[in-house]
C-alpha cells in the first residue's frame, strides 16, 4: 500500500512530526509513505528521507498510486480540489483529513464543507473537539489520539538517567523537576522558576529547564543555584527519563505531545487542571499549583496510565487502513 502525507511545508513542526510518526507506524504494516510539501529545511529533508519519499509538488500521478491521503493542512484541500474531478481512482482511496489546530466555529464550519465534500475519513486528535465534529462532520471519524514514539526502551532508561545526571553533575539522590517548553506566553516558564525560586533553600532538589523563546530574560534574571538552563535540545526524552517529575504549566493546548511524552517515559506529571490534562492524567490535575504540591505523594505518575505509544498507534492505525 502507499500512502501520501499532504504538507505545507517539510520541516520541523507540529503536523509534520505528527506525519512523521504516522509513517514510522505505517511502515511496520507495510504502507510506504511519501510526503508532499514545498521544501524549507534540508536537515528535517534529510532526517526523515530514510523512512519515506519525498515530492516537492502533488500530482495526479502520486494520488492515482496511492491508497491512503492524509490531509495535514487546510491549504492543501483546495489542491485536492483540482484533482477531484479526473479519473484517478476516487473510489478505492482514503482521503482522511487530520486536525492539528482548535479552530474558531466560523472556520470550522467552512472547513467541514470542504472535508465533506473531499474526504471519506476525519481524524479527531482530542476530546476537546468532540461536540464540533460531531455536528459538522458526515464522513467517518475516528478517535486517534497523537501518540509519542518512544526512542529509548525502558531496560535503557537506568544508564541513560546515570548518564545525564552524570554530566549535569546532578546528585543521583536528588529530585528533578523538569519544564520543557518555548518560552512564550501561555507556556507559564515564569511559574516554572518562581517555584524554583521557592525551594532555592532545599539541597535535594534541581529544577531542570529545557528551551528558549521570548520570555528567556525571565530565565536570565533568576540567580538561584538550583536551575538549569539547558536551552533548546534535539532530544528531550533522555532528560525526562533522567527526571522524576514534570511539570505541566500549559492551559491551552489541544493535544500537547510534551505531556505524552512524559506519560510515555513514566514521569510523576503537576498540571493545572484542564480539559485535555484531565484527559490524560485521568483527571489528577490541580486547580492551582504550588510549591507543596512537590511533595504530594498523590502527583499522578505515567505508570499509571493509559500510554498513547507505538503499541496503541499500531492498533489504531491498522483499524483506519483497512479499505
Amino acid at each position: 500500500m502507499e500512502a501520501l502525507h499532504l504538507l505545507n511545508s517539510l520541516k520541523h513542526g507540529g503536523g509534520e512530526n505528527v506525519a512523521f510518526n504516522y509513517a514510522q507506524v505505517l511502515a511496520t504494516l507495510n504502507v510506504s509513505s511519501t510526503f508532499v510539501g514545498r521544501t524549507a529545511s534540508e536537515e528535517y529533508e534529510r532526517m526523515i528521507s530514510p523512512m519515506v519519499k519525498i515530492s516537492h509538488k502533488l500530482s495526479g500521478g502520486l494520488l492515482r498510486k496511492s491508497d491512503l491521503v492524509f490531509v495535514h493542512s487546510n491549504v492543501n484541500l483546495l489542491r485536492l480540489l483540482a484533482f477531484r474531478l479526473l479519473p484517478l481512482g476516487w473510489k478505492h482511496k482514503k482521503i482522511v483529513y487530520i486536525q492539528h489546530l482548535n479552530y474558531p466555529l466560523w472556520k470550522f464550519r467552512l472547513l467541514a464543507v470542504l472535508i465533506n465534500l473531499l474526504c471519506t475519513d476525519f481524524i479527531r486528535i482530542t476530546p476537546v473537539t468532540e461536540k464540533q465534529v460531531s455536528r459538522y462532520i458526515r464522513v467517518k471519524t475516528h478517535f486517534i489520539v497523537n501518540f509519542y514514539l518512544n526512542k529509548y526502551p525502558e531496560k535503557e532508561w537506568t544508564h541513560l538517567k546515570n548518564d545525564i545526571r552524570a554530566k549535569l553533575a546532578i546528585d543521583p539522590a536528588q529530585t528533578v523537576v523538569t519544564f520543557s517548553a518555548v518560552f512564550k506566553p501561555g507556556k507559564n516558564v515564569g511559574e516554572f522558576i518562581a517555584l524554583a525560586d521557592a525551594m532555592k533553600q532545599r539541597k535535594d532538589m534541581t529544577f531542570l529547564l529545557i528551551g528558549d523563546g521570548p520570555e528567556a530574560d525571565l530565565v536570565r534574571s533568576y540567580h538561584g543555584d538550583n536551575l538549569i538552563w539547558l536551552g533548546f535540545v534535539n532530544d528531550v526524552e533522555r532528560y525526562l527519563i533522567a527526571s522524576d517529575i514534570y511539570m505541566f504549566l500549559s492551559k491551552f493546548e489541544m493535544m500537547p505531545m510534551a505531556l505524552l511524552e512524559a506519560v510515555n517515559t513514566d514521569k510523576r506529571i503537576i498540571a493545572y487542571k484542564t480539559p485535555i490534562n484531565d484527559f490524560v492524567l485521568a483527571g489528577r490535575t490541580y486547580d492551582a499549583i504550588t510549591p507543596e504540591l512537590l511533595f504530594d505523594s498523590e502527583i499522578p505518575c505515567g505508570a499509571e496510565l493509559m500510554k498513547y505509544d507505538r503499541v496503541y498507534a499500531r492498533r489504531m492505525l491498522a483499524e483506519l487502513i483497512q479499505l
